[in-house]
């Protein structure tokens, strides 16, 4: 995993760990006292694991350490267990608001190799709008590599893409598929799928399958974007959306799993299965 690829991570752990504690504090009235204090003491048993992944990451770059970021984002999470400790819940939602707010600008505040931009999702429904704008306003072609598509993907992200961007879709093949859940998930996406294919047609709609390619990149024209999750999960938590410098070897990314896969539709091979 690359540093910029690492930083996302981070800020996608700290919405998982923090969500929770948001939720209740908005609305304390839903929860009773015993899950109140279950939730404090996750928060409490899940903050050595989050920051070890922080000392690591300020520890990666050989040669340096991020030690002020390191002691910052320590200083910060723990003074926000000790108001989670003592506060009532209906008083934590802006310190909540506050602390995850300056710990991501202490992660962001380390450099990393490339010049990229992290797009901090604070929700399932901004990751969901920011995704969407891009795939709506795309002009030419989208190229979007997951291995977990299911049929969500059509009518969330492609009712509003103009009808002459060629949309490349690449996942993993049905011989990869393990278990009920899994196979039934990709039935309902190629059932959909051949839908889409009959309106868009093979200049307009690709469907590809490649075994070997593990990311969730997403490129739009010359943007080209890593998303911190598989797309079907996007309703199970915050979502992290990193942008990638459009260099060569990138590009080379989403051609070789293009290239290197199989047409299950497109241009080669017309007739949908």
């Amino acid at each position: 995993m690359n540093r910029k690829r690492e930083q996302a991570e981070l800020i996608y752990l700290l919405g998982r760990l923090l969500g929770p504690l948001e939720q209740a504090s908005a609305n304390p009235e839903l929860y009773d006292a015993d899950e109140k204090e279950r939730i404090k003491a996750r928060l409490m048993a899940e903050f050595g694991p989050f920051f070890r992944k922080v000392a690591d990451f300020c520890k990666g770059e050989p040669g340096h350490l991020y030690g002020k970021q390191e002691n910052s984002v320590a200083n910060m999470y723990s003074w926000t267990l000790e108001r989670a400790r003592v506060e009532k819940f209906e008083d934590l939602k802006t310190i909540l608001q506050s602390t995850k707010f300056e710990i991501i600008q202490e992660i962001l505040s380390i450099p990393v190799a490339t010049d990229s931009a992290i797009y901090e999702a604070t929700s399932p429904f901004s990751t969901y709008c920011l995704v969407k704008d891009i795939c709506t306003t795309v002009r030419s072609r989208i190229v979007w590599l997951d291995r977990y598509f299911d049929q969500t993907i059509f009518h969330r992200f492609f009712i509003d893409t103009p009808p002459n961007v060629e949309i490349v879709l690449v996942t993993q093949p049905s011989s990869n598929l393990r278990g009920n859940a899994d196979n039934n998930r990709h039935s309902a996406f190629m059932d959909i799928s051949k839908l889409f294919a009959q309106e868009r047609g093979p200049n307009g709609y690709r469907l590809v399958e490649n075994a070997s390619f593990h990311d969730r990149w997403l490129q739009c024209d010359s943007k080209l974007l890593v998303l911190g999750g598989s797309i079907k999960d996007l309703n199970k938590g915050p979502f992290t959306v990193s942008r990638l410098d459009s260099t060569p070897a990138n590009q080379q990314h989403f051609d070789d799993a293009i290239s290197q896969g199989t047409e299950i539709f497109g241009p080669n091979q017309t007739t949908h299965p």
